[in-house]
């Protein structure tokens, strides 16, 4: 059997990842379509953790899409949602997504890292002063108060999705950075079939150019390789790149995201 490429085995893994986190979340739900996408809804304020995923350019099918798209109008109740796609969508695919309001089109880096004892992130230097440690559920209202600030987000949308039961999975793992006792950054790594998606790496306005979050970004890698990760896989926006860059994180491809 021809061995997938890596991209391609992080992307599914990814939205295998997006499948598991919607089963477990209070509002979520989850479904395939016949070719495989994925429509999934985590019951959250946020497009990008509702709607539809497909990472296989055979599931990306309009017909597929379009069915999907309409589901996602009768499953959805009103939550804002999305679909995306690995690559450059054909046009059918564009109109879909608008005949369905989603008119708003961005490119998303689809970034990846070995995580080989050769290529694994050098610790920096960070002050003494600086801790990262693992959140457990008991703090998921830290946890959203740190993500909330750094992304100007009201927490309850962070504490809506990420529930104590939910930071108490297995799979996730939700860090946060203190600056002398003080939270100042977080974020949330997901480890599935061995591979670890970092998701929200995010630090608070007052606290950045510190090198903090490169430190909770360097302490999942390094735990994930620890418990048996080999590859690091994260979406980044175009300002995060170099941040990435410098740690190792190569962009192996482009997603596009519709969106309202």
């Amino acid at each position: 059997m021809t061995e997938k490429p890596i991209v391609l085995r992080a992307a599914e893994v990814f939205q295998a990842a997006v499948e598991k986190l919607a089963g477990v979340v209070p509002d979520g739900f989850h479904e395939r379509g016949p070719g495989g996408s994925l429509l999934a809804f985590t019951g959250s304020r946020i497009a990008a953790l509702n709607g539809i995923l497909s990472v296989d350019p055979a599931s990306a099918a309009p017909a597929e899409i379009e069915l999907l798209s309409t589901r996602a109008e009768q499953r959805g109740a009103g939550l804002p949602w999305s679909i995306r796609l690995r690559g450059e969508p054909e046009e059918k695919i564009v109109r879909i997504a608008a005949d369905h309001g989603l008119t708003t089109i961005t490119r998303q880096p689809f970034m990846l890292l070995p995580l080989t004892d050769g290529s694994l992130p050098v610790p920096e230097t960070v002050p003494d002063s600086v801790r990262v440690r693992p959140l457990g559920g008991d703090e998921h209202e830290t946890f959203a108060t740190v993500l909330g600030g750094a992304f100007g987000a009201p927490p309850a949308i962070i504490s809506g999705l990420y529930t104590p039961a939910v930071l108490d999975q297995p799979f996730l793992t939700a860090y946060v950075a203190e600056v002398e006792g003080v939270p100042a950054a977080a974020g949330l790594s997901i480890v599935t079939d061995q591979h670890v998606g970092l998701v929200n790496i995010g630090t608070l306005p007052a606290y950045r150019r510190r090198g903090i979050g490169r430190a909770v970004t360097g302490t999942i890698l390094r735990e994930a390789s620890a418990a048996g990760a080999h590859t690091a896989y994260l979406h980044s926006t175009d300002e995060a790149v170099p941040l990435f860059a410098h740690l190792g994180f190569r962009t192996e491809e482009s997603w596009t995201a519709f969106t309202a």
